[in-house]
């Protein structure tokens, strides 16, 4: 029975880490076949855990490298994204406030539409109150805009963009009933350019706000079905809203009365702030 000599436990830690220099001729004690055997054995089974550990270290690396790229791209995105936005900067940002709101159905009477009614124009005429509002010299400034300048020197005219999208939503309403609104139709506010307008001015809206409810359908009758769109929802709280833009709000009654508060056309400082 063939006799194997015991291997010391600490024969790797006697030999430097894969060690390709084996044993010098003038070595006294030259290994014999056994040694021979499983030093090659060692050799072996290191060169694979190199191997398998060079592998590690390597998608260690890689997984480094593609993470210090992802933060920084991710960063610069961020700091173009905070570029971008602050060119979109209104002072009406610090009026929005959002709330879960259940809007009405529509089968319950609304003030705002049904046949032309004086309660119908009041309606509408105050949920437009305040389109045009001021706007200070630093607030234009921060806006990078210019606009028209009030005379008495106390800021420049703007107009809120929903509110200008709930005008046309009006001007749709009224073009309904053309005879009841003789005024806005001399004026060309019902003609065909300007309902495209306002159709732009819509689509654009919705698209650029837009509401990302799921709303739900039901079975009307064995036959149909139809939209369900109940449930509450984000919105902005119209209320704060409104009241940011009464504070601010431009009273005049009439075009005449309107350009009376501005500084004229063709005088100095008619536009500003300069940027």
């Amino acid at each position: 029975m063939p006799h194997y000599e015991k291997v010391s436990t600490s024969y790797e830690e006697d030999k430097p880490f894969l060690s390709s220099e084996g044993y010098r001729p003038d070595d006294q004690n030259p290994p014999r076949d056994g040694d021979r055997l499983l030093q090659s054995r060692f050799l072996k089974t290191h060169s694979i855990l190199f191997a398998i550990h060079a592998a590690l270290i390597f998608l260690n690396v890689a997984f480094f490298i593609r993470a210090t790229t992802s933060t920084a791209i991710c960063h610069t995105n961020n700091e173009l994204d905070k570029a971008v936005f602050e060119k979109t900067f209104s002072p009406a940002e610090s009026a929005i406030r959002y709330t879960a709101k259940e809007l009405e159905y529509e089968h319950i009477p609304s003030p705002f539409v049904g046949k032309p009614r004086p309660e119908l124009d009041h309606a509408w005429t105050q949920l437009l109150r305040s389109t045009m509002v001021k706007v200070s010299e630093d607030e234009m400034k921060r806006m990078n805009k210019t606009s028209v300048t009030l005379r008495d020197g106390s800021g420049y005219v703007g107009y809120l963009e929903s509110l200008h999208m709930l005008h046309c939503v009006k001007r749709f309403y009224e073009s309904r009933y053309p005879e009841h609104y003789p005024d806005i139709q001399a004026e060309n506010g019902l003609s065909d350019e300007h309902l495209d307008h306002c159709i732009e001015v819509l689509r654009q809206g919705i698209m650029c706000n837009a509401d990302a409810t799921i709303n739900t359908f039901f079975w009307e009758n064995p036959t149909k079905i139809d939209g369900d769109r109940s449930g509450p929802r984000k919105c902005v709280d119209w209320n704060r809203f409104q009241a940011w833009a009464d504070e601010r709000r431009l009273g005049f009654s009439g075009r005449e009365a309107f350009l009376a508060t501005l500084i004229p056309s063709d005088d100095p400082g008619t536009m500003g702030p300069v940027v």
